[in-house]
């Protein structure tokens, strides 16, 4: 059955520096299933063979030692480009009638991944769901959405609403690309598989714990994102609180989704609480 990933917000920096480099390697590895292809859909007016151009650039770059030219050649022959608006219609179902004859009308798997402001979250859903794209009468359909999902508690739950008006919970992955990172995921490893430190990994022998997230990338590009979102939404409630987490969860019964996230739940349920003069007194912000 052939694969399709189509990325919307494809001319954006998340996908050149991090979700085609990590494909191409995932490709390279031989970890994709065969008939695997990449649809980039963005505002702006590229071929397929212009963004083909540019990411053979940002790849040598991001991938680094790692770039093989034969290898990216035959996988940039599987790379896509469809121009369009997400919030359009006519933009929408053009995607559709271009994913079918790619596709040749057979059976396929479908990942609609919203590299995208978050403000475009919900009416993507809603675009996809009216088109008919979400139904999976011709294959798996699934949705992901990169953080942050919602700026507060009511935010959250009005895009969960939107989302699910067209697309089931088992359909949508709502993602922390700081998962993906080696070192976080060898956390669980250091922990839980580690006949040293789990038995003493615990309030009784650790005093505290120090999270540093050492970036080498500046704001860039992502001006309006960071003046409308800022960096405490940014960084802090998704990517420095998913590491807290990981860090102080117990083990879960198994290692899948649902039980994962009920082991981080008591994490934060577990958390002292800060309200009102706290955030003065308890926090330390500098630029």
């Amino acid at each position: 059955m052939p694969h399709t990933i189509i990325i919307f917000g494809a001319s954006g920096d998340l996908t050149s520096r991090k979700l085609i480099p990590a494909l191409f390697l995932l490709f390279k590895k031989g970890r994709l299933p065969p008939e695997t292809r990449v649809v980039g859909v963005a505002r702006t007016k590229y071929s397929s063979d212009d963004w083909r151009k540019d990411l053979t650039e940002s790849t040598k770059k991001f991938a680094g030692k790692q770039f093989d030219e034969a290898k990216w050649q035959e996988f940039a022959a599987n790379i896509f480009y469809q121009p369009g608006d997400i919030s359009n219609e006519g933009d929408i179902a053009a995607l559709g009638k271009f994913l079918s004859e790619l596709e040749k009308d057979h059976p396929s798997t479908r990942l609609y991944y919203l590299a995208t402001m978050p403000s475009l979250y919900g009416p993507a859903a809603a675009q996809l769901g009216k088109a008919g794209m979400a139904d999976e009468s011709a294959g798996i359909r699934r949705l992901i959405i990169e953080k942050p999902f919602g700026t507060d508690l009511a935010s959250a739950q009005a895009l969960n609403k939107e989302v699910h008006e067209f697309f089931s919970e088992q359909q949508v992955y709502r993602i922390d690309h700081y998962l993906g990172k080696e070192t976080v995921q060898n956390l669980l490893v250091l922990r839980f598989a580690n006949t040293i430190f789990e038995p003493i990994w615990n309030r009784n022998y650790i005093n505290h714990v120090q999270i540093t997230v050492a970036e080498d990338v500046d704001v860039g590009s992502r001006g309006g994102y960071y003046d409308h979102a800022g960096v405490l939404r940014d960084m802090f409630q998704n990517h420095l609180l998913q590491l807290m987490m990981i860090t102080a969860m117990e083990a879960p019964v198994r290692f899948q989704a649902d039980y994962v996230r009920d082991e981080k739940v008591k994490v934060l349920r577990a958390v002292r609480q800060i309200t009102g003069t706290d955030f003065a007194e308890k926090t330390v912000r500098g630029q």
